[in-house]
């Protein structure tokens, strides 16, 4: 695992410098063909700096940002580019964040073009590689046509800039191709528990697989996948640990873990923190979440807000407490003990709700008083509820989950519920999930239809994988993401931190308002579902042909 790592910061930028530009095929700068494929030990490393290509759509950075395109996070600052992907006002002159790249797919055929130069002690290791690669390829090819539709397609190095001017190849043609990739992938490699942390393995292709099925709407195929990862044994809910406990940094590889992403400190691969911090410890407050997320947290008891409302139990100038552990683990709030270290800085918790302290003090985090400061009243906390485990929150390590075995477990109950089929096997999965998090089982008696269900298991997984840059995608494939994006408005909290403790161990909270963010109200279209092809690329190549809309 350590090894692993460690070669790929070291071969970063060797790989980087070579695959660059088709203009510059070999810099002279760089490793030439001519010397550089001859070992396994190269080969090693530029299947190492093929998985930095996954970074930039499957890193933990861009996953919690993308997560922004959601209702689940909001992002403030415009000129990070995803803010445009939400709002609705993405052009083809400001595409927000872009994917129309292809240095990721040409390092990825650069490697499979070379590969057989080299001289292999190992059949099985050589395809073992080759199929990591193959299959880092088709992920990429997956997220892009996932954005984009229709995309520029090709598995060989193009040698000229003639060749480059590519058309766009339609979609199904190209799912055709990452489908039978991936499944012939699967037979060269290993389980996870014969797989260096990091690398992909037999598992993590089946949920890729297992995705792209569930995004298609095709439930039988996912089911098929999702069931070969549950029986395959590998995995399971760490016994020992919370929901919060397994994104702490000492706990993040564990038996729920399919693949992930990892940055390393001090490094040219590590995790710059401050964007999701708040303001008054030196944050950024540029990812935060939204009050609609918070309030789709269920009770501790099972009950929805609004049915707890309605039973007289749930105070709206109160609304933290005795709620979903899973909130408490993944959303900083107002009155929340946020980090030991803090607390002579927060006069003992996270307090966004006042313009001024009693002191006369004004208040770096709230909204108005900086930029910096979280417009919705709320942070990140997930993967940052304990700073002190970070050495340099400039340059931090950490382990981003891609697949996680939950998401497996719920897969299956989707599959079943939209099957209508084996519905006692989705409210098992369903309870997995909940009582690792310390919810109580489903509550059958309300829970007893595909319909219920349905509502249920849509609820688990935006609560379970908050953060995680699943949401977009999710209701984009329910036919739901213009609906919810339409018109969605940012909300912030108002009102006071009370003196009082409570049962969660924080200060309650006395709210007033749920005001929106001025000018924070999105204009998001049907068209937007897709991104825009980016001017810039328009004008290199007039084969490509705009999305719709744009």
């Amino acid at each position: 695992m350590k090894k692993f790592l460690i070669n790929l910061i070291l071969v970063l930028p060797i790989l980087m410098s070579s695959c660059a530009d088709f203009l510059d095929r070999y810099p002279t700068d760089s490793l030439s063909p001519a010397t550089f494929w001859q070992t396994e030990d190269d080969a090693y490393l530029a299947m190492v700096g093929c998985y930095n290509k996954l970074e930039p759509i499957y890193g933990g950075y861009n996953m919690m940002y993308w997560d922004t395109a959601s209702d689940n996070l909001f992002n403030y600052f415009s000129w990070e580019g995803y803010k445009l992907l939400a709002n609705g006002n993405a052009q083809t002159s400001d595409v927000g964040v872009n994917f129309f790249t292809f240095l990721d797919i040409r390092a990825c055929n650069e490697y499979l073009e070379n590969e057989a130069n080299v001289e292999w002690a190992s059949t099985e290791t050589q395809n073992q590689y080759k199929a990591e690669v193959r299959a880092i390829r088709a992920m990429i090819y997956f997220w892009k046509t996932e954005q984009y539709g229709d995309f520029p397609f090709f598995t060989n190095v193009l040698e000229t800039p003639e060749e480059a001017l590519l058309s766009r190849t339609d979609v199904g043609t190209i799912r055709e191709f990452i489908v039978a990739e991936l499944e012939d992938c699967i037979q060269y490699l290993p389980d996870k528990s014969g797989t260096e942390q990091g690398r992909i393995n037999k598992q993590a292709v089946q949920a890729v697989l297992m995705r792209y099925y569930l995004y298609r709407g095709d439930y039988a195929n996912a089911l098929s996948y999702a069931k070969e990862i549950k029986e395959s044994g590998q995995f399971s809910m760490p016994a020992s640990l919370s929901y919060a406990d397994v994104f702490l940094l000492a706990n993040q590889y564990n038996s729920e873990t399919i693949l992930s992403h990892s940055y390393l400190e001090s490094t040219a691969n590590d995790l710059y923190l401050p964007p999701f911090m708040p303001n008054m410890v030196g944050g950024w407050s540029s990812v935060v979440p939204t009050v609609n997320l918070v309030e789709a947290y269920e009770m501790n008891d099972g009950r929805t807000i609004e049915e707890a409302k309605a039973d007289g139990d749930y105070d709206e100038s109160n609304p933290f407490v005795n709620r979903d552990p899973r909130l408490r683990a993944t959303v900083l709030y107002p009155g929340q003990i946020y980090d030991d270290a803090y607390k002579t800085t927060y006069s003992g918790c996270y307090n966004p709700l006042l313009q001024y302290f009693a002191n006369g003090v004004k208040n770096d985090d709230y909204g108005t008083n900086a930029d910096n400061a979280s417009k919705t009243g709320l942070q990140v906390k997930k993967f940052l509820q304990n700073l002190t485990q970070f050495s340099d929150v400039n340059s931090a390590t950490t382990h981003f989950p891609i697949f996680r075995y939950a998401e497996v477990l719920l897969t299956i109950a989707e599959c079943d519920i939209e099957l209508n089929q084996n519905l006692d096997e989705a409210v098992e999965c369903i309870n997995t999930v909940r009582n690792r998090a310390g919810m109580p089982d489903v509550n059958t008696a309300k829970y007893n239809s595909q319909s219920t269900l349905r509502e249920l298991v849509r609820r688990e997984r935006r609560v379970e994988f908050a953060g995680e840059g699943l949401r977009r995608a999710d209701l984009k494939r329910w036919g739901i993401l213009t609906s919810t994006l339409s018109g969605f408005e940012i909300l912030r909290y108002d009102g006071d931190v009370t003196t009082t403790l409570n049962a969660e161990g924080d200060y309650n909270v006395k709210i007033t308002g749920r005001n929106v963010v001025s000018g924070e109200t999105y204009k998001f279209q049907e068209h937007n579902e897709l991104l825009p092809i980016p001017l810039t690329q328009m004008e290199i190549n007039s084969n490509l042909v705009q999305n719709p809309g744009y």
